[in-house]
């Protein structure tokens, strides 16, 4: 079973960037146990970047139905930005103790 990463993707105006960093910090806190691991980051032209690394597809699908919107995607659509998905699964990292 492979883990997936998602990334959610927006312009953010920098005027706004406080608030996502602050309610991402907040989510964190409070707990999100079906995610292994998720990252906020900010890149040059007002990107900011979710990067969620999920167990498994399908803890990925089942978070998917709990809920109307995912958060990474609402916090960014809350901020004015336009949230674009990606969806990927992880083949080989540094990690693995195996090569092809």
């Amino acid at each position: 079973m492979s883990e997936v990463v998602t990334m959610v993707s927006a312009r953010i105006r920098p005027e706004r960037a406080a608030e996502v960093t602050a309610r991402f910090g907040a989510a964190v806190r409070a707990g999100m146990p079906e995610r292994r691991h998720t990252s906020l980051f900010r890149g040059d032209g007002d990107l900011v970047r979710i990067v969620t690394v999920w167990r498994s597809r399908e803890d990925l699908e089942r978070y998917l139905s709990t809920t109307d919107r995912p958060f990474a995607v609402t916090l960014l659509e809350e901020a004015g930005g336009m949230p674009v998905v990606d969806v990927l699964e992880l083949v080989l990292d540094s990690n693995t103790t195996w090569w092809p």
